[in-house]
């Protein structure tokens, strides 16, 4: 009997071993809050590539990140920060260690309401100093512009001087026109091409309707995503291969997906990338250090992606030093 009891005690104290044992191995809780909702991310498709860096980077360390998706792609700005609100609340509840916050939007209603959980954020366009930073529990990865190059290389093989953008309404697209407006002397004395205007829309029809009155020498697309034709959402890669087939001029583009739909060229970010960058600045925050001392991180060197098809259908030769030095080539 003694020897039963013995044995139970023991089988207890093993059971214990391993239930601490486990509590102090347990990987630390990281939330990933993306500020569109979770059909809208799959259909835009360049989230998933983040989602991918922020996994590979955090695998490492045996953390599982939790995803949260909020709509935050809305009209009215109070009724964003009523949703920013419960997006705080959810993502508060998981009681996570570490909250990483994907799109503009995200950190301005998400992620810069938070005040004692490090924050990382990522995939944005604005400046930071435009979304409630600085704050002693935020850092993050900003994006690189690659607008110097890529009207620089639109001149060489079209010719234009002047550039407008179109792209689909939203808080981020709003940001870079705002930075664009800013910047447009520098942008001129650095790539040679004037900034005329960036169109923002929500409807197919505004989108038709500004590139047929279109007036600057090249059009450059932005956000193609989510603009909405007889009360749906078109297809992005539809939206494009229209803008080339109907506009009076070169049509250039942000994003690789739309080079890969018509456009000519795009010099663009690795989304992965931006994921890693995010997921290796978790876990320096995890591992110790103070968000605050953790400089903001630019996103990693663009690659060029080329579209041979259109540039045939341009007239344009692309010089042998620009089609080698391209990663990508869709033709």
């Amino acid at each position: 009997m003694n020897c039963f009891r013995c044995t139970g005690w023991l089988v207890v104290i093993i059971a214990m071993v391993f239930v601490f044992a486990g509590n102090v191995s347990a990987a630390p809780k990281v939330v990933v809050v993306c500020g569109v909702g979770e059909a809208n991310a799959a259909r835009i498709g360049t989230f998933q590539p983040v989602f991918e860096g922020i996994k590979e980077g955090l695998k490492g360390a045996n953390i599982t990140p939790e995803y949260q998706f909020v709509e935050l792609d809305l009209d009215n700005d109070d009724v964003k920060r009523g949703v920013g609100i419960s997006a705080v609340a959810k993502a508060l509840a998981a009681k996570p260690d570490l909250i990483i916050v994907l799109t503009d939007a995200a950190l301005k209603y998400v992620g810069s309401q938070i005040d004692d959980i490090p924050v990382v954020f990522a995939y944005i366009w604005d400046k930071p100093e435009d979304m409630g930073l600085p704050k002693s529990n935020i850092t993050g990865v900003t994006r690189a512009s690659y607008a110097p190059h890529i009207l620089a290389m639109g001149r060489r093989l079209t010719g234009a001087k002047t550039v407008a953008l179109i792209s689909k309404n939203n808080d981020s697209m709003q940001g870079v026109k705002h930075y664009l407006r800013a910047g447009a002397d520098r942008l001129e004395q650095a790539s040679g091409v004037k900034f005329m205007d960036m169109y923002l829309v929500d409807t197919f029809d505004q989108w038709a309707a500004k590139v047929n009155q279109f007036n600057a020498g090249m059009l450059y697309l932005a956000d193609t995503s989510r603009v909405e034709r007889s009360g749906a959402a078109m297809k992005d890669s539809e939206l494009v291969h229209w803008t080339v087939q109907n506009a009076r001029v070169p049509v250039i583009a942000a994003a690789e997906k739309d080079v890969q739909a018509g456009a000519l060229f795009a010099i663009v970010t690795s989304e992965k990338a931006i994921g890693l960058s995010a997921a290796q600045t978790a876990l320096k925050i995890l591992g110790g250090t103070n968000p605050s001392e953790i400089p903001y991180v630019s996103s990693a060197k663009g690659k060029l992606v080329i579209n041979t098809a259109t540039a045939h259908q341009y007239g344009i030769q692309i010089p042998a030093d620009i089609l080698s030095s391209a990663e990508k080539i869709y033709d």
